[in-house]
Order: C-alpha cells, then structure tokens, then sequence
C-alpha cells in the first residue's frame, strides 16, 4: 500500500464549499445537490483517510463509497463510515442532511464534540459514534431524535451528566453511553423508554442509586448494563415487576448493598449475572432462586459479603439450586464469607462448567474426590480457604484443566 499523503484543501477552495453549503440551506428547496454540497464540506475538514475510503467521492452522484441514497428522491439517506480510521472533527454540516436515517460514523478518530445542528436530523433512526475521541457535553439537542432507535456513543471522552432529555426518545430501543466519563446519577426520565431493549451504561462515574422505577417501566429489557460506577442502594427489582425479557444483568464493580432480590427468579432467559465487587450481603441464593434459569451461563458473585445459608455451615443448598443452570460455564463465589464443606453434590453441577472459584473464604474439611466428574473445567480456584486432608487423586485425571490453585490451605499430598 502506497503511503498515505494528507489531502490538501486550500483556503480559496474551502470557502467556495462552504458558499454551496449556505446557499443549500438557504433557499426553501433542497435537492441531491444540496447533500452533496454537504459532504463536500464534510470531505474537507477531514485531516486523515489512510485507507482511502473517500477516494472516490466528488463525482456528480452523490452515492458514493459509505453513502446510499433513496432510488426515487436520490436523497442521501444513509452514511456509513465506520471502521475507516478517518481523523476529523465532526462537520455541523452533516445536521443538514434531512433525510439522513442512518449515521455511522464508528472506530475512527473524530474528535470534538457532537455538533448541536444534529439535533435535526430529525429522519434519523440509527447513531453510532462509538469509538472515537469525542468529548465534551452529550447533547441534549439528541433528545429532539424522535424516530431514533439506536444511540451509541460508547467508548468515548464524554463528561457530564446524561441529559434527561434522551427520556423524550420514546422509540429507542438500544441506547450505549458506556466507557466514558459522564458524573452524576442516572436521570429518572430514562425510565420513560419504555422500548428500550439494551441499556448500557456502564464504565462512568455515575453515582446515586438506580432509579426504582427502571425495571418496573423498562419491562422489555434484554440487556442492562451499569457496571464500574459508583453506584448505591439495593437492586430495585421487584415481584410485582417480572423481567421476563432480562438476559443479561451486569451490575459489578459498584457499591450496591442488600441482598439478591428473590423476584430475579422470574428472568428464566438470564444468561449473565455479574454482580461481583459490591457490598452485597445476606444468604446465598437457594430453593428456587435458580431452579428456572437453564440458560444461566455466568454467575459471578465474587468480593461481597455473601454468607452460607441460615448461618449454618452448609453450602449444599446453594450449590443444589444451580443444578437444573444446565449451560453453566462459570461460577464465581470467590471473597465472600462462605464457611463449610463443599457438598458432594458440586458435582451434579452443569456438565459444561470450565471455571470454578471459590477461594478467599472459610470452606474447610476434605476436597471431594467425586469433583473430578466436572471433567470440563478449566480453572478451578480453591486457594486461601481452610481445606484440610489429602489431596485427592483422581484430580489429575482432570485433563482439560488449565490452572489448579490449591495454595494457602492445609493440604497434604502431591497433584
């Protein structure tokens, strides 16, 4: 591939598109020409295009490579530019596309911020910018978007509060503001989005609790998504309010308090519970918490404050509630205050269970010989606990295994 050489806009040129860009808003009708005006003027504030995506663009169509444009009014109605590595700023020419449906703009290397003219795009369903360096305020002209059904501006330098006007996005079905730096709690008025099928916003700075009325309007959810925040308070689901449609629930890395609300047991499509590093406490789940979730593929509870059921020192009736969790593949317990014997019912655990952690807590007596039958794992942790006895042989037959940590414990015995 030839090196690539910056594009060279000269004044006199700039100022000759951005004429053509005022005349095109100026005058009461809009045509083909007028987007490609646009464009133009999109084209040459960009400082870096080195694999050439914009090589072919200038011809008299319009549709050019990343653009598509409605076969009757010939009206660009899509801009897809995502993955080009370009560098720019984002253009406020592009508010001017009316009837633009479709903008992605994503991994690449647009900086600045999201110019307010985007708040009339008012055809607009679909805006990913994720991935990119942008920064400053989100807009809270974006909540002017009311066709959009999906807003991504994940993986970004955003700052600020999430505007409570995205709540007025009533037909939003995706929205992803995670990996940025926005601060302050999560606006009530984001319960109003009622369609709202995946929510992620996760990896800020968010503080506050989730608001109580989330998960009781927001029943479509599949996916939710407020990990590595600050965040407070207990986990607002409640009976009254099943999440039929949950799959995915990923609230680690928070200060969330409380217990494992029971009603979770009516989300039987979960796939993901993550609630690792909170100050959740209380008895681990049992009965039939899990009995209903055959599709539980990762249960991750490390670093709480979980305790064995009823104070005593059984963990049998935690580990029999995960034996119907048929695709298990991990499940983490690790760093809590678990105290007693594991239960040789470990084993009646999914037969496709790669990850086993239960270290840092106060699980004493021997090692079950028959844990050996959850021939697929990968890792198993048991490390700094108060395991006593020999170390059973028939662990080595365990050939898929990958790392075995028995350390910081009482046994005896070789692997």
């Amino acid at each position: 591939m030839a090196a690539w050489r910056p594009r060279l806009i000269t004044i006199h040129n700039l100022t000759f598109l951005l004429f053509l860009l005022h005349s095109a808003t100026s005058v009461g009708g809009v045509s083909d020409e007028d987007d490609r005006s646009v464009l133009l003027v999109f084209m040459a504030g960009v400082t870096g295009d080195p694999k050439g995506a914009l090589a072919g663009w200038g011809s008299p169509n319009v549709c050019w490579t990343g653009v598509a444009c409605d076969a009757a009014t010939r009206r660009v109605v899509k801009l897809i530019l995502s993955e080009q590595m370009l560098s720019a700023e984002v253009s406020p020419a592009h508010g001017n596309l009316s009837h633009l449906k479709s903008l992605d703009l994503s991994e690449n290397n647009f900086a600045g911020s999201v110019p307010p003219e985007f708040g009339n795009l008012s055809n607009l369903k679909f805006l990913d910018m994720s991935w990119n360096t942008l920064a400053r305020m989100v807009l809270p002209e974006l909540g002017n978007l009311s066709r959009l059904s999906c807003l991504d501006l994940s993986e970004n330098f955003f700052v600020g509060a999430v505007p409570p006007q995205l709540g007025k996005l009533t037909q939003l079905e995706e929205l992803s503001l995670s990996g940025n730096q926005l601060e302050g709690s999560i606006p009530g008025e984001l319960t109003r989005i009622r369609s709202l099928v995946y929510l992620n916003i996760g990896e800020n700075n968010l503080s506050g609790r989730i608001p109580a009325a989330m998960f009781c309007n927001l029943s479509a959810l599949g996916y939710f998504d407020v990990s590595s925040n600050s965040l407070d308070g207990e986990i607002p689901i409640r009976v009254d309010c099943p999440l039929h449609n949950l799959e995915f629930l990923v609230l680690w890395s928070n200060k969330l308090h409380g217990g494992i609300p029971h009603s979770l047991s009516n989300s039987t499509k979960l796939r993901w519970l993550l609630l690792m590093d909170n100050f959740l406490a209380g008895e681990l789940p049992s009965d039939d918490m899990f009995s209903g979730m055959r599709s539980l593929e990762f249960l991750h509870l490390s670093v709480n404050f979980f305790t064995s059921q009823r104070n005593t020192t059984s963990l049998e009736p935690f580990f029999a509630s995960l034996t119907n969790c048929t695709s298990l593949k991990e499940l983490r317990v690790a760093r809590n205050d678990l105290v007693g014997t594991i239960p040789p019912i470990i084993v009646r655990l999914s037969p496709g269970l790669m990850h086993l952690h239960l270290e840092f807590n106060k699980i004493f007596g021997p090692i079950p010989t028959n844990l050996s039958y959850l021939a697929n794992l990968t890792v198993l942790n048991l490390s700094s606990n108060l395991l006593n006895c020999s170390i059973p042989q028939e662990i080595t037959g365990m050939r898929q295994l990958e790392l075995i940590d028995l350390s910081d414990n009482m046994l005896s015995g070789d692997i």
